[in-house]
C-alpha cells in the first residue's frame, strides 16, 4: 500500500495545490498535468488531512471537482494557517525538540556539551555535539531559545513567556491578537501566538474573510522587505491566461487590496516598458531580492501622481489617457443617497448640476473599460455616456440594446 506524508517540506507547492484545486475549484483530477496523478493523490489526501471538515465536491458529466467551503461567520481562526504548521522533520528532530526544551525548562543555562551530556544521562540516547549544536542554533533563530556568550562557547537557555512580561494587560493583548490574526496581513504569525498562549479567538467574527490571503503573505513578505529597503526585484508570474511562467524584474512600489474580490495586487515599475504594471499576487510564483533603486523615491512620488487617474488597477493601454462623462437622472428631493454615493465611490470624479435633477459626472483615467462595471450599475439613471474611447462607449450602447431586447423585445 503507498503511503503519504502529511508533512508539508515545499510551502510553494502545497500552496499552488490549495489555491488551484481547493479554493477556486476549477480543476480536477484529469487536470493535473506537472507530475503524475499520484502525486496528486497524495497531495489531495495530504490537504484533506487537515481540512476535513472543509473539503466538498461536486460531479459533473466529466469529473468530480473537490474543493474548500467555509463560512466565514462560523470560523474563529483561517483554517488555512494549518498549511504553515506543518513541517517535515526527522525522527532525531523530533527527539531532540522535546529533549532540549524539557532540560531547559528548569532554566538552566547550559553550553552545548552540557547539554548534550544531560541528553545522553537522562534519556539514554546520545547525540554528536554539532548535532545538537546546529539544532540549538536553529531555535535562536525562531526565537524559541537565547543564546548568551560565555567565554569562548555559546551558552542556551529556554526563552521566557515574553507577553507576561511586556506588559500587565495580559487579556488586552490577547484579544489584539485575536483581533489581528484574521484581520491583518501575515495573521498567521498572531496564529502561533495564540497557540502559544493555549487561547483561541472567540470574540471576533468577520463578514467578508478573504482566507485565502494567507497562501499569498510569503510572498507579499519578501515584497514589502523590498519595498522597506528600496531594492529591485526579479519574480515568476504565472497568469491563468498562459500555461508558461514568465520571469520579470522590476521595482516594486505599492500594494493594492481590491474592496470587491479581496483580490491583492504589487505595483512595479517596469523599466523595460517605461510603465508601471500591476501583478496579482496570487500568480506571483516566487520573488528573489537585487540591487537597490537610485531612483526609489522618483517612482514612489510619480506613482502617487498617477493613482488619481486610476479607477482599480490598470494603468491604461497605449493611449494612456482617456476621459468619460456619465450625464445621471438623480431626484434631488429623494435621492441624495444616490449623490453621496458617487461622490464616495466616484474616486476623485468631478460631479457637477447641469440641470433640474441631472447631474454630470466625469473623470479622466487610464482605462475606460475598468470603469464600467460601476457605471452599469446606475442602469436605469444613465441619460447618457461620452467619452474618448470610443470602443468603450459603443460597447456600453450595445449591452444595453442587448438587454432592451432581451427584457422588452423577447430575445432569449
Amino acid at each position: 500500500m503507498s503511503e503519504f506524508s502529511e508533512l508539508i517540506k515545499n510551502f510553494d507547492k502545497i500552496r499552488d495545490y490549495m489555491r488551484d484545486f481547493f479554493v477556486y475549484g476549477f480543476k480536477a483530477r484529469g487536470d493535473f498535468s506537472q507530475k503524475s496523478s499520484r502525486t496528486y493523490d497524495n497531495e489531495k489526501r495530504r490537504i484533506e488531512s487537515y481540512l476535513g471538515a472543509y473539503i466538498k465536491w461536486d460531479t459533473t458529466k466529466r469529473s468530480k471537482r473537490v474543493f474548500i467551503s467555509l463560512d466565514s461567520s462560523k470560523i474563529n481562526e483561517n483554517p488555512l494557517y494549518s498549511a504553515w504548521k506543518l513541517k517535515s522533520f526527522t525522527a532525531n528532530d523530533i527527539m531532540l525538540h522535546f529533549f532540549i526544551l524539557d532540560i531547559l525548562s528548569t532554566g538552566k543555562c547550559l553550553k552545548i556539551d552540557e547539554l548534550s551530556n544531560c541528553i545522553c544521562d537522562k534519556y539514554h540516547v546520545c547525540f554528536d555535539a554539532q548535532t545538537v549544536r546546529i539544532k540549538a542554533n536553529e531555535y535562536v533563530k525562531e526565537g524559541i531559545l537565547l543564546a548568551y556568550k560565555n567565554g569562548k562557547a555559546l551558552s542556551y537557555k529556554l526563552s521566557s513567556d515574553f507577553l507576561n512580561n511586556i506588559t500587565q494587560n495580559y487579556n488586552d493583548i490577547i484579544d489584539a491578537i485575536s483581533y489581528y490574526q484574521e484581520a491583518v496581513p501575515l495573521g498567521v504569525i498572531g496564529s502561533y501566538l495564540l497557540d502559544n498562549e493555549g487561547k483561541k479567538n472567540d470574540i471576533f467574527k468577520f463578514k467578508h474573510h478573504f482566507v485565502v490571503h494567507t497562501l499569498e503573505d510569503k510572498i507579499l513578505f519578501i515584497l514589502l522587505k523590498a519595498m522597506k529597503e528600496k531594492r529591485k526585484i526579479v519574480f515568476v508570474n504565472q497568469s491563468k491566461k498562459y500555461s508558461k511562467s514568465i520571469t520579470y524584474s522590476a521595482i516594486p512600489l505599492k500594494v493594492f487590496v481590491s474592496s470587491q474580490s479581496g483580490r491583492r495586487y504589487i505595483t512595479v515599475y517596469n523599466e523595460k516598458r517605461c510603465r508601471f504594471v500591476n501583478y496579482r499576487l496570487d500568480y506571483i510564483k516566487s520573488v528573489d531580492l537585487l540591487e537597490e533603486c537610485e531612483v526609489y523615491d522618483y517612482l514612489k512620488q510619480k506613482l502617487e501622481d498617477n493613482l488619481d487617474k486610476c479607477f482599480g488597477v490598470s494603468f491604461g493601454g497605449n493611449s494612456r489617457g482617456e476621459k468619460i462623462s456619465i450625464k445621471i437622472y438623480i431626484n434631488e428631493e429623494t435621492e441624495s443617497y444616490i449623490i453621496n454615493r458617487i461622490k464616495r465611490e466616484g474616486r476623485g470624479g468631478e460631479l457637477k448640476k447641469v440641470d433640474t435633477n441631472t447631474y454630470l459626472y466625469s473623470k479622466d483615467v487610464f482605462d475606460t473599460n475598468e470603469m464600467m462595471p460601476w457605471v452599469k450599475s446606475f442602469t436605469g439613471r444613465i441619460i447618457s455616456v461620452e467619452g474618448t474611447s470610443e470602443f468603450v462607449v459603443d460597447k456600453f450602447y450595445n449591452d444595453m440594446r442587448r438587454m432592451y431586447k432581451m427584457y422588452v423585445g423577447g430575445e432569449n
